[in-house]
């Protein structure tokens, strides 16, 4: 949300000021990603957040909600009692939540082991899940993560309108067909724009079990989807 009295692209300009100049000798990409799931943007301050978002939040079926700006929460190591912010909290379609913490890799470094041992401590007595995730799980997934950028961007072009007679064509086709390609779609719903209906398809398939399968390929006509469930 916007401060009072500031616009929200004004706002935006400051939060990415704030993200840039926290980075301090790092040298980490910043990524502005528009997100379906949650239908607003999110600031994401590295490349490894960046696959994160999209590999086990976005496009994950799983997945209901999530918040990658969480507020900071107190723990307390062997030491002493600390605030720590996590990269995300999730929330799953069955209900568990999960906190996240992104690193480049487990570290020998003891203030990053104090910090996990915190936020481990912390989610063990709030009784949720914590993981953390860093390079050794993010290697054999970021190809096919990369790939969700261009169908996402169809869903970004059509955010905040409806399309409720698309939707609903769309929708009986595919709960009819339960499985196809991309281009058998376009074919099938020649009565509307195909960037509109390339991004109902994207946010349906990121609101409910259609899979959209970019293991191998990036999205295109031959893409395959399958209802899951």
């Amino acid at each position: 949300m916007s401060t009072p009295g500031q616009s929200p692209k004004s706002t935006a300009r400051k939060s990415i000021r704030g993200a840039y100049r926290a980075r301090g000798l790092r040298n980490n990409n910043l990524w502005l990603v528009y997100s379906v799931k949650t239908d607003r943007d999110w600031l994401l301050p590295s490349d490894r957040q960046l696959i994160h978002w999209l590999h086990y939040l976005e496009s994950n079926p799983d997945v209901a909600s999530f918040d990658l700006a969480p507020e900071p929460l107190l723990s307390h190591d062997a030491d002493e009692v600390r605030a720590t912010e996590l990269d995300a909290t999730v929330v799953y379609k069955d209900g568990h939540i999960e906190w996240h913490e992104v690193k480049a890799k487990l570290s020998s470094n003891a203030k990053d082991n104090s910090q996990f041992l915190a936020q481990a401590q912390a989610a063990s007595k709030a009784a949720v899940k914590y993981r953390r995730f860093d390079d050794t799980q993010f290697q054999d997934v970021s190809a096919s993560a990369l790939r969700w950028l261009k169908p996402l961007a169809f869903a970004e072009v059509i955010r905040g309108q409806k399309h409720l007679p698309c939707q609903t064509a769309l929708a009986s086709y595919l709960l009819g067909e339960k499985d196809g390609t991309v281009g058998q779609i376009l074919s099938s719903m020649k009565g509307f724009e195909a960037p509109t209906v390339l991004g109902v398809l994207i946010r349906i398939a990121i609101d409910s079990n259609i899979l959209i399968d970019l293991k191998q390929r990036s999205f295109g006509l031959q893409t395959k989807w399958r209802v899951h469930g």
